[in-house]
């Protein structure tokens, strides 16, 4: 214990309340988006979001498909 590493693994952090942590989180929250993060091109946004609307469109068809064959066939049965 001459060395000193006790003093070194004694000595805490000051500040662990709430709004010290937050703080902290919102930081290195930012931190890691904004340098650690890949971004895509704008071409690839351009494509990424093309393929979500042709893929919204295709689930539109489908669900609206089936409501309208199901009601059909519950209209049917009604009568």
């Amino acid at each position: 214990m001459a060395n000193g590493s006790a003093a070194k693994t004694a000595a805490k952090p000051k500040g662990n309340g709430l709004l010290v942590r937050a703080f902290r989180f919102v930081r290195e929250s930012y931190v890691e988006t904004r340098y650690k993060s890949a971004w895509p091109t704008w071409a690839e946004l351009r494509q990424f979001t093309l393929v979500v609307i042709f893929a919204l469109c295709v689930v539109s068809l489908w669900i609206g498909g089936l409501d309208f064959i199901l009601g059909r066939i519950t209209a049917g049965l009604g009568h």
